[in-house]
């Protein structure tokens, strides 16, 4: 019953901010908040399949820096992030501005970190849930942003990658210092900070002080 019960105080942070968000973002359907929360949940599934199929390969096993630095990228960068963006693809953005459609995407990205977070305190126990909230979830939240207007970009017949290959690599390098102790471990937290600061530039980038409803005829794919 104390599992169930903990399991449920788990998703209390993600309904919060889907509320807060549906109030606050009047374009944010419910449809939409729900479908982003379920992608979520469905890429956790491939996730945890290549992790456990990939990540069991010595070369992947080995804790030289190389290694371990090789591992953040590919697994945690590359792999997990474009799971999550393949599956932001099942969002309706076509009618979407840019502001709900990247609303729509940090939602997904929330849902996938309390997802994870549930698997990890069923593994690993609930000592530290709360740390999982202020670290590996909102790195799955902003990174998620990211890579959400490239997809909508690429909804508007148009592509933005840029910010698709950001969290790939901060990703990647948050989950590299996440493995060192202090003060290295610092170089983790600020990635998170990072993250929020490059969201918000590919954000102006893209919109370019131009309406949400479209992209601006400048081409970006570098």
């Amino acid at each position: 019953m104390d599992s169930i019960a903990t399991i449920g105080i788990c998703f209390v942070p993600l309904i919060l901010l889907t509320a807060i968000l549906l109030a606050v973002c009047k374009k944010l359907t419910v449809g939409s908040a729900l479908i982003s929360i379920l992608s979520g949940l469905a890429a956790i599934i491939p996730i945890a399949v290549i992790q456990f199929l990939v990540l069991s390969l010595p070369v992947f096993s080995s804790t030289k820096i190389l290694s371990v630095f090789f591992t953040s990228i590919l697994f945690n960068g590359l792999i997990e992030e474009t799971i999550k963006m393949l599956m932001l693809m099942f969002i309706p953005g076509k009618k979407k501005d840019s502001l709900t459609f990247v609303i729509c995407s940090l939602i997904a990205g929330f849902s996938i970190g309390t997802f994870e977070t549930v698997v990890y305190m069923l593994m690993y126990g609930t000592d530290a849930i709360i740390l999982r909230y202020a670290t590996a979830v909102l790195i799955h939240t902003f990174c998620s942003g990211l890579s959400g207007l490239y997809v909508w970009s690429f909804k508007q017949k148009n592509q933005y990658i840029r910010p698709f290959i950001s969290a790939v690599f901060i990703h990647g390098l948050y989950n590299f210092f996440a493995g060192f102790v202090f003060p290295l471990k610092i170089f983790s937290y600020v990635t998170i900070v990072y993250a929020v600061v490059r969201l918000k530039f590919s954000y102006d980038r893209l919109t370019n002080s131009e309406s949400d409803d479209i992209i601006t005829a400048h081409y970006d794919a570098g």
